[in-house]
């Protein structure tokens, strides 16, 4: 038995999550800008993380393959796999994809290896079994799976990242024809002869001239059988996208000298004319060959895959490719080559519907070059070793990838499936099978209920993007948008007067006399499928926006956050049928003209069905009574769908007539969407659910109590799904939804049981509290009222440009978040207590009370428990205080990053947190002091939390007059504190990173051109420290005196670093000034910094103290800089300041250093001149101030053990 028309009938695509940009990089490499992008054509390049292989990604894109086209594993007969990225010297890929095919181990092939064309070779091996005698009449698999890396330098660019699968069968969609040619050759252009490195070794100019020779030999073997390519389209191997453009050109320029036509060009002027021959072909080459290089300029070279990918892009990029005749050239380095056409017989349509490329690809994460530079490194010098575990983020993989969990001591590789799988990924089940939709939701439910292994991460994530949003609400509406507009990159100016002309206006509704806007806020914590949210939220009733972030924060914090799942977006049109005399008849007839009516309504939205979508189905629903419904299913894509359903129904509905012969009454789509359904769902521990004075297995019991007086009682059940929709329909309002369409068809779902019920639930398994609300929602991202009002594109980016689908999953989520609060208050404290609070605005607005004094109205309402007029005006009468706050100077930068701090100090009676937006010329990056990544290595160096809490508990044994501070000003106290030795440490180590640079910024103020890429970020962070140490002291020190002496002891700390850095050089050319270097040296410290601090809490203030505190300052900065340079001195320090050090140099000891009598000597030297200093302060220094030389010795020997 042999097969005929053999080819690819199927393919898919898998490539990483993450990638990096090729711009980007040209910035980081410090190259000239367009090197990559221009010269060698690239945009993107997909990368993977340790917990990737070439064996996960082998294994995701067959098991996509296998689903997507629902084909039985026990139906393959061959598996041929095509990589040139070994894991194993033995040990193949093809063995590691066994485990997918169960009991089914009659399967023929192995993997073939040849540098890139290991992959063509195994396409041709199946399709030769499948012609031959060997046959047993089942299909074939080809997989193509790799990885390709480069040393660090301008190769690395060429790398990238992808596995392609094909499913070989008789009569397939591309037949392969039987006339190909191939190229063999021994040559070292590129080979891998080092097993301790997956880093090629590469002759460059050598592989380009070996794939153009590949190239000239096999088509003009192929012109010896036939004179004519007669090609539709190109597809080449991509090592980048230059060369497939040289390899097109070059292919012309054959054509040409077979064909004798002249054109100027010849073999020997090639290199030199590329360009004219580019404008020459230029036609043929934009429309044959620019659109099979999609993946490859986004994804970069994927060796093995690259040629196929090119096939994937012409499919995506092209309406259809039936009856077209597409030329693959594969390359081999080595080297290995063969030129054949694929002929196209079936429609490509459904292929490109079921890879849904563009949505992947937008899905996918850029990394900033840093990261992806850091990640590099760790994979250089992990490569090839044993006992590693991975544990990736939900994020960083797409639902349902395979990753890699381990590699054991004997270098054995457990593989896992993303557990994310049932949540996130959009369903191919039809849509219509109740019972499939069913168990999708239950296997939902069932993972949750069994989560969680990731929670301690998820939530230091959910954490960590908090921070920023730390203290939102005390904020002004300028502060709001300010961080708004450097954070996520907004334009905020439709948000200052609600983006929507009174123009525009006019042109929307009839009659229009004029616009009434809602009040715009953020909701804020929530954690969606693990990814963290802040959710534009439109809405008129105080409370709610406040109540769903309590809600979202709780239950990210107890929990994992919301995990959802959404049905495709289906919407149902329906053609009324009348007189209907047999609806048996009506059925059959309807039933067997399917597809003609799939494929009339079709006509009628050809755009839609471009992106994936349009009519999928047709049912008829008897309504008894002479009436039946004929219902029209379509994948509206990323629209509501409104306005498109009614277009098809209209120009479907006289070809139903004439079908059926039934008079046809309305076509209208319906609000009901039941085949375009949401769900969201959270676990919590019970016992992290304490509230106000309960604990949380109180709040539990007494919220699901209040949960079933919903169930049993249809008054308490409408009240209860408002509380639902108060959330739902203020998204639905902020991101332009038709909320009245959202409404009627959630009141129809709760009514679907001919009882009107509640719409989420809740319950209690395994000490986990459970809500879940599904609901069916149609919304959309595109169309509608969106494009009549700017304001709504901002808002959307906000939340990521989301597809309808994600967009319907955070509205649920936040519904689920608003019923949440609402029980919970309800069943705690009574709506009213937490109600009232922010109705309070409301009063104070109301009363005349001016905008920036309304927050203080309200909290002296609320500790008053008084909340009317009355109240307001007497605080109004009380309130003698004003104050503005500047707007922060500076000139607006192209990329504005964060830092956050969370300090825990010994002594402070809370947390003092810093969050702090700065301007850089960077890729934008978020900043945490408590992170150990190697950004913040080299901007903090290995001072982290801990040596901070030390550092404080030291300083408050020396406190200047304890008993005088008063609480209101010990956290600003401390705050400046810490901002002064943040400070500190970041100019410090900028100048030890990059002395020159760091020094022209700090004295000239001048942009810091080149250099490291963290110097740049550490400068400017400390560029911004600086200004908000100067704006607290501005707006709170009432002392003009001490704030000017606090600024100019926070100058002398940052000169003195410069100055010890000078003469340490000095010092290298035998220039010494130990007296100089001693009083630089010693602001290192700090210390008559933190006593100028406390003098902020000084009830009775005396500018004559600041004398006092400078020469006791400087005493006890002398005496820890000796105490602390020898205790850290070792040979290791020449690099940086160091006064021990510098003083054996200058004396010629270095080597003596660790000798006692030298550092004794050295201790004498310098202890006459601190007794000095000493007896001069012991003169002038007042009581207040006289035990505080004591406790600093204390201090000093508890922080830093001396050497003597």
């Amino acid at each position: 038995m042999k097969a005929t028309n053999v080819g690819i009938e199927a393919i898919e695509i898998y490539f990483p999550k993450t990638y990096v940009n090729q711009t980007e990089l040209e910035l980081f490499d410090n190259v000239s800008q367009g090197k990559y992008t221009v010269g060698l054509g690239q945009v993107n390049m997909a990368f993977v993380r340790p917990f990737e292989d070439v064996n996960t990604m082998a294994l995701t894109v067959v098991t996509n393959l296998l689903e997507k086209y629902q084909i039985n594993p026990a139906l393959i007969g061959r598996l041929e796999v095509g990589t040139e990225s070994l894991l194993d010297k033995s040990k193949s890929t093809k063995t590691t994809l066994m485990r997918l095919f169960g009991e089914n181990t009659n399967i023929e092939g192995v993997t073939s290896i040849n540098a890139c064309y290991g992959g063509t070779n195994a396409l041709f091996n199946t399709i030769n079994w499948m012609q031959s005698d060997a046959w047993d009449g089942r299909l074939g698999l080809v997989v193509c799976t790799d990885i390709a890396v480069y040393a660090k330098g301008s190769a690395r660019t060429t790398g990238g990242a992808g596995a392609v699968a094909m499913l070989i069968a008789p009569n397939a969609t591309f037949t392969l024809e039987p006339i190909r040619t191939t190229y063999m050759k021994d040559n070292y252009d590129f080979y891998k002869p080092n097993f301790q490195s997956e880093y090629p070794t590469v002759d460059g100019q050598l592989s380009i001239q070996s794939y153009l020779q590949s190239i000239d030999n096999c088509i003009q073997a192929y012109f010896k059988k036939n004179n004519n390519l007669n090609a539709d389209f190109y597809c080449f191997h991509s090592p980048f996208h230059k060369m497939v453009q040289k390899s097109f050109l070059r292919i012309k320029l054959n054509e040409s000298f077979v064909q004798k036509v002249e054109t100027g060009f010849t073999f020997q002027n090639f290199n030199g004319k590329q360009s004219q021959m580019l404008k020459f072909y230029q036609n043929d080459w934009l429309n044959k060959a620019f659109p099979s290089c999609l993946l490859s300029r986004e994804l970069g070279n994927i060796y093995t895959g690259a040629l196929y990918a090119g096939l994937i892009s012409l499919i995506e990029t092209q309406d259809d490719l039936i009856n077209k005749r597409i030329m693959m050239f594969s390359y081999g380095s080595g080297c290995a080559a063969s030129l054949f056409f694929l002929k196209c017989n079936k429609s490509t349509t459904i292929l490109k519907q079921k890879m849904k490329l563009q949505e992947r690809l937008q899905q996918r994460i850029r990394i900033p070059c840093i990261e992806y530079d850091h990640i590099m490194q760790q994979r250089e010098i992990n490569y090839n070793k044993n006992s590693q575990q991975y544990q990736p983020k939900q994020v960083d993989l797409y639902p349902g990838t395979f990753y890699l969990k381990s590699i054991d001591e004997k270098y054995r590789r457990e593989y896992l499936v993303h557990k994310q799988l049932e949540l996130n990924q959009t369903s191919n089940m039809i849509v219509f099978d109740d019972s499939k939709a069913i168990n999708k939701i239950q296997q939902i439910r069932d993972q949750i209920n069994n989560n969680n292994n990731d929670q301690n991460t998820q939530q230091q994530s959910q954490k960590q993007y908090n921070q920023l949003w730390t203290g939102f609400y005390k904020k002004t509406i300028q502060q709001r948008l300010d961080q708004l507009e450097k954070t996520m990159n907004v334009n905020v100016e439709p948000f200052k007067d609600g983006g929507l002309s009174l123009q525009n206006a006019n042109l929307m509704v009839e009659n229009c006399i004029g616009k009434i806007s809602y009040p715009l806020g953020l909701g804020l914590n929530f954690l969606i499928n693990n990814q963290c949210y802040s959710v534009p939220m439109a809405i008129e009733e105080p409370s709610v926006i406040a109540a769903a972030s309590a809600a979202a924060k709780t239950i990210s914090e107890a929990g994992i956050g919301f995990q959802t799942y959404s049905s495709r977006p289906i919407m149902m049109g329906q053609i009324q049928l009348l007189d209907i005399q047999n609806f048996s008849k009506i059925e059959c007839l309807i039933d067997s003209n399917r597809q003609t009516i799939i494929n009339r309504g079709n006509q009628a939205c050809q755009s839609m069905v471009k992106r994936g979508g349009g009519v999928e189905d047709v049912k008829c629903r008897n309504l008894n009574k002479g009436q039946c419904s004929v219902d029209i299913f379509i994948n509206v894509c990323d629209s509501m769908g409104a306005n498109l359903v009614n277009t098809v129904l209209e120009f479907i509905a006289p070809l139903i007539a004439e079908i059926t012969g039934a008079r046809v009454g309305i076509k209208i789509l319906t609000n009901l969407c039941m085949n375009r359904k949401v769900t969201a769902q959270f676990s919590i521990d019970i016992d992290k659910m304490n509230y106000k004075s309960l604990n949380g297995k109180e709040v539990a019991k007494l919220m699901l109590e209040a949960y079933q007086f919903a169930e049993l009682d249809i008054y308490r059940a409408v009240t209860h799904n408002k509380g639902i929709i108060n959330g739902i329909e203020a998204v639905c309002n902020a991101t332009g939804q038709d909320a009245r369409a959202v409404n009627a068809s959630l009141h129809g779902y709760a009514s679907m049981n001919g009882q009107y019920k509640p719409l989420s639930s809740y319950k209690i398994v395994d000490n986990k509290f459970i809500g879940e609300l599904t609901v069916p929602i149609s919304v959309g991202t595109q169309g509608g009222v969106l494009p009549q009002n700017p304001l709504y594109s901002q808002i959307l980016s906000i939340l990521d440009y989301p597809d309808s689908q994600k967009l319907a999953e955070i509205i649920v989520s936040v519904g689920l978040a608003s019923n949440f609060a609402a029980l919970r208050a309800l069943a705690v404290e009574g709506i009213q207590k937490g109600h009232m609070t922010l109705h309070a605005r409301n009063i104070a607005i109301a009363s005349g009370i001016p905008e920036h004094l309304v927050d203080e109205a309200v909290l002296f309402m609320k500790n008053r428990n008084s909340f009317n007029k009355q109240t307001a005006l007497e605080f109004l009468k009380a309130y003698n205080i004003f104050y503005e706050i500047g707007k922060a100077k500076g000139k607006q930068m192209k990329a504005f990053c964060t830092f956050s701090g969370s300090f825990d100090l010994i002594d402070t009676q809370e947390k003092v947190d810093l969050h702090v937006v700065f301007e850089c010329d960077q890729n934008k990056i978020n900043l945490n002091y408590a992170d150990d990544s190697t950004i913040n290595r080299q901007i903090f160096g290995l001072k982290g939390q801990e040596w901070l809490k030390n550092l404080f508990s030291v300083l408050n044994t020396v406190k200047i007059n304890r008993e005088a501070e008063l609480y209101k000003q010990n956290n600003l106290t401390s705050k400046l504190k810490l901002l002064a030795i943040l400070i500190n440490l970041l100019s410090f180590n900028m100048l030890s990173l990059d002395f020159d640079r760091s020094k022209n910024f700090i004295l000239n103020q001048k942009p810091c051109l080149g250099g490291a890429v963290s110097l740049k970020y550490g400068l400017s962070l400390m560029n911004e420290l600086i200004h908000i140490f100067e704006y607290n002291i501005d707006q709170f020190i009432g002392f003009p005196e001490l704030r000017q002496a606090l600024m100019a002891e926070l100058n002398n700390i940052i000169l003195a670093h410069i100055k010890s850095f000078e003469l340490l050089q000095q010092a290298k050319q035998g220039q010494f000034n130990c007296d100089e270097f001693l009083s630089s040296r010693q602001k290192r410290l700090c210390c008559t910094m933190m006593l100028l601090c406390d003098c902020i809490s000084l009830k009775n203030f005396n500018p004559s103290i600041i004398q006092e505190i400078k020469l006791l300052g400087r005493v006890i900065e002398i005496q820890m800089t000796l105490t602390r340079d020898t205790q850290k001195w070792n040979k290791s320090t020449l690099s940086e300041p160091n006064m021990y050090t510098y003083w054996l140099i200058a004396n010629q000891k270095l080597i003596l250093g660790d000798n006692k009598d030298i550092l004794a000597s050295f201790y004498n030297e310098h202890n006459r001149f601190l007794l000095s200093l000493i007896q001069e302060l012991e003169k002038n220094i007042t009581p207040q101030l006289g035990h505080l030389k004591d406790q600093a010795m204390n201090a000093i020997q508890l922080f830093y053990k001396p050497r003597l």
